[in-house]
């Protein structure tokens, strides 16, 4: 099997809509010799901030000395981001080798000429190519859900952590934020520790008492206090006080009021996992999450607009995007490129985003069927607003646009759609932006 090859057999696997189930992904791991079961993991789950939490845990545990493996998903430009040791991604070659082997294993489950899905393939890999890699930890997040997601076939873990639950893939999750949580909670094992996001007393009261009934100790985010923040666009500083360590100062290389909590989270779990204090603060001060409010560097344009990249694939995040639109753009004349997937809130999440921004270039990811058309993002936005928008199918085409109508000191914001924020981050980074 080839690069190519091995891409290929990726890719027809996006024609395979129905998922085979936990249990053929257990027969699957079985032929692969059981590699999740050679593995520390650590497993998030949560409607919002599970990407964060896996970048600034998998830079503690680094900061610790540990060999650590991260998975996470989507990837912005190239699939090899899921799969990440320390600050390495997979290579082409151990691409290719644990591909090979997991469509040996789905041969022999499901037959000749029969697939697992995408992510599932993902998540085989990831198993088979961290335990081939024999590192530490494994963070390992949620793909959707958590009782019947495939990353779900693992019987043990480490540590559970319960991210932000919000409203956010109710066609498969449930239309309530109850059932949506209790969907989450599916991960929590028998007597292995939770870490939880400091959610609404309802989500609480739901992850804590399935916690109970699986004698699994939590670890609550809210015990972690947090003071004395300052912010700007470039990272965070903060004290953080605990009863395990007293008083420590941080000074955390992501930005945004939300971050604040997902770094909580990220402390809770650096507790139960013993971490000492120094690691937890050197970590989190070389953490980068690409996509995330990321500033692209202007220094070699200084006459073009600020462009800040911020994934905001749901009204949650959105509302946390705008406020960090208002707080750390706030003397700037801000300019939205957004595009949104035609599963999501679209209307809300366009009319969330746009509140703050002085003008709106509505658009779509380069090559995704799921996105939903400009033009139809423009009427949800209506017209009261008293706004300028623009239409341009073609992001890249919109992107130029963009920075042709921003005035020199103002910013573009592009949002929405994490495949949105991939596209843009790639053509900017091709050009040495």
């Amino acid at each position: 099997m080839t690069f190519e090859q091995a891409q290929q057999y990726l890719f027809d696997s996006w024609r395979v809509d129905n998922k085979k189930g936990l249990g053929k992904l257990a027969e699957a791991l079985a032929f692969l010799g059981e590699p999740q079961e050679q593995l520390k993991i650590v497993h998030v789950a949560g409607t919002n901030g599970k990407g964060s939490f896996c970048a600034m845990l998998t830079a503690i545990l680094t900061a610790e000395g540990h060999r650590v493996g991260c998975f996470t998903s989507p990837h912005l430009e190239t699939f090899h981001e899921r799969f990440r040791i320390g600050n390495d991604l997979i290579s082409d070659d151990d691409f290719v080798k644990h591909m090979r082997r997991v469509a040996d294993a789905s041969c022999h489950v499901l037959g000749d000429g029969a697939s697992f899905s995408y992510f599932e393939i993902f998540v085989l890999l990831a198993f088979d190519y961290f335990a081939a890699a024999k590192v530490d930890y494994l963070v390992l997040e949620v793909g959707i859900g958590g009782r019947l997601d495939a990353t779900n076939v693992i019987k043990n873990p480490l540590l559970s952590v319960i991210m932000s639950i919000g409203m956010d893939h109710m066609e498969i999750l449930g239309d309530t934020v109850e059932a949506i949580a209790r969907e989450k909670a599916g991960i929590i094992k028998k007597n292995c520790p939770v870490v939880l996001y400091p959610n609404p007393q309802v989500v609480y009261n739901v992850i804590t008492d399935i916690a109970a009934s699986k004698n699994a100790h939590v670890f609550p985010a809210a015990d972690v206090k947090i003071s004395d923040v300052q912010s700007t666009l470039y990272g965070t500083e903060f004290a953080v006080r605990h009863a395990y360590f007293g008083k420590i100062y941080i000074k955390l290389s992501l930005t945004g009021q939300y971050q604040l909590q997902n770094a909580a989270c990220v402390v809770a779990a650096a507790i139960a996992l013993d971490v000492e204090p120094d690691a937890i603060c050197n970590g989190l001060a070389n953490v980068h999450w690409p996509g995330r409010m990321e500033v692209m560097d202007a220094t070699l344009h200084p006459r073009r607009p600020l462009i800040v990249l911020e994934g905001a694939h749901n009204l949650q995040g959105a509302t946390a995007a705008a406020e960090n639109m208002r707080n750390l753009l706030a003397n700037r004349q801000i300019t939205l490129l957004v595009g949104v997937l035609k599963d999501k809130e679209h209307d809300e999440i366009v009319r969330t985003l746009a509140a703050p921004a002085d003008s709106v270039v509505f658009t779509k990811p380069l090559y995704d069927h799921k996105a939903t058309p400009p033009a139809e993002l423009a009427a949800a936005l209506g017209d009261a607003h008293g706004k300028p928008v623009h239409i341009i199918d073609n992001c890249l085409d919109a992107l130029q646009h963009a920075i042709d109508i921003t005035p020199e000191g103002g910013a573009i914001f592009c949002s929405g759609s994490l495949y949105l924020v991939g596209d843009v981050r790639k053509w900017l980074n091709e050009r040495g932006v």
